[in-house]
């Protein structure tokens, strides 16, 4: 059983750390909630990678400081996780020096409990305690229900659901910690515990889920990516669509820079913009606003903007290029389409544009040699 616990507990640290990796690497609207989720994955990670080391502790001396550091961060993740329903309770969902007190009791307690050897014994008692009390403080948090989010505005429906779903995952988190305390106290060694092995595969198919919501940019996550505060309501009320100007500059340049890497208004079957959102790993809604606000045109328009320019390009320097090869080549697809957005950029006809420039080069006063 040992074996299996520690497959399974390794790939729970791994899938942690995917999660926490994504949270921190996303931009976001207002970065604290997701920061702090993070956080509470890392934890996770730790747990569970140090268990792995406690079970094939044979590897070494040099890694038996995890069975110090495992519960020490035990302590950090009750007040962890209620700092993270208490910011996204908050408006504006911001970390205050105050909250620093949580973590502060947890590592003394845990502290004296160290320090005076026959408190030792209660380590476990203690981290039991400390999950109960803080569960208890977020269900305090929770029992004003989705009005208590009405700051998110219409992502107030999705972080709700969400923080539910983090309560009952607290909740399972709380019920397997007795089971193997239990466990323990009859007798059975922690590698050999049933209770563990649930666990294990319980938070395993947690793991797994929040991955998969995370990739498909679920909306039980999505809304942290989005929401904001309320510094930014007198530029929703001019502009119900505007977000955060720096975010907005960041987005497009970062936009701008794909677009001419990897050639997207050329590609062959154009880019919608949930496809181009996914390759900047950003949500859609943020990216059309981002084009909106900085280039002042649609994500549509911006693309289109982009193929007449290769097309100009393409009329001046390749004056045998046939019209359908340049629209082609430019990445359009239709060619009534292609005049239309010509014509709108350029004020005349593809045909037109390349005898323009074919009389001026005519006309122009050569160099003597």
């Amino acid at each position: 059983m040992t074996s299996i616990i520690s497959h399974i507990q390794t790939a729970n640290a791994v899938l942690c750390l995917l999660m926490a990796v994504q949270l921190l690497s996303m931009s976001a609207m207002r970065p604290t909630p997701k920061r702090l989720l993070a956080l509470n994955c890392l934890l996770y990670a730790h747990q569970s990678l140090a268990l792995v080391i406690i079970f094939n502790s044979n590897i070494g001396h040099s890694l038996s400081g995890f069975g110090f550091t495992r519960p020490l961060f035990a302590m950090l993740l009750g007040p962890a996780l209620y700092l993270y329903f208490s910011c996204v309770h908050r408006q504006p969902s911001q970390i205050k020096l105050s909250d620093a007190i949580h973590f502060l009791i947890g590592i003394l307690i845990f502290a004296l409990l160290v320090w005076i050897k026959p408190l030792r014994a209660f380590i476990d008692l203690a981290i039991t305690s400390s999950f109960v009390i803080y569960f208890c403080l977020i269900a305090l948090r929770m029992r004003a229900g989705k009005r208590a989010l009405a700051h998110l505005d219409s992502y107030a429906d999705p972080a709700y659901r969400w923080l539910v779903c983090l309560m009952i995952m607290a909740l399972i988190n709380i019920t397997l910690e007795l089971a193997v305390n239990l466990e323990m106290r009859g007798g059975v060694k922690l590698p050999e515990s049933t209770s563990l092995l649930i666990a294990s595969l319980a938070f395993f198919l947690i793991n797994i889920t929040m991955i998969v919501a995370a990739l498909r940019r679920s909306a039980w996550l999505e809304w942290m990516y989005q929401f904001g505060q309320q510094t930014l309501q007198a530029t929703i009320q001019a502009n119900p669509s505007a977000i955060d100007p720096e975010l907005a500059q960041q987005t497009f340049e970062r936009w701008q820079n794909l677009v001419k890497t990897e050639r997207l208004h050329q590609l062959e079957f154009g880019i919608t913009l949930a496809q181009a959102a996914k390759k900047l790993q950003v949500p859609a809604r943020q990216l059309s606003n981002a084009i909106n606000q900085i280039y002042g045109h649609s994500f549509s328009v911006y693309l289109n903007d982009q193929r007449i320019q290769e097309a100009q390009k393409r009329l001046i320097e390749h004056p045998d290029m046939s019209i359908i090869d340049v629209m082609q080549a430019s990445g359009f697809s239709s060619k009534s389409n292609f005049n239309k957005e010509f014509l709108r950029v350029c004020g005349t006809s593809p045909s037109a544009y390349r005898d323009m420039h074919r009389q001026a080069a005519s006309t122009a006063p050569h160099e003597p040699a």
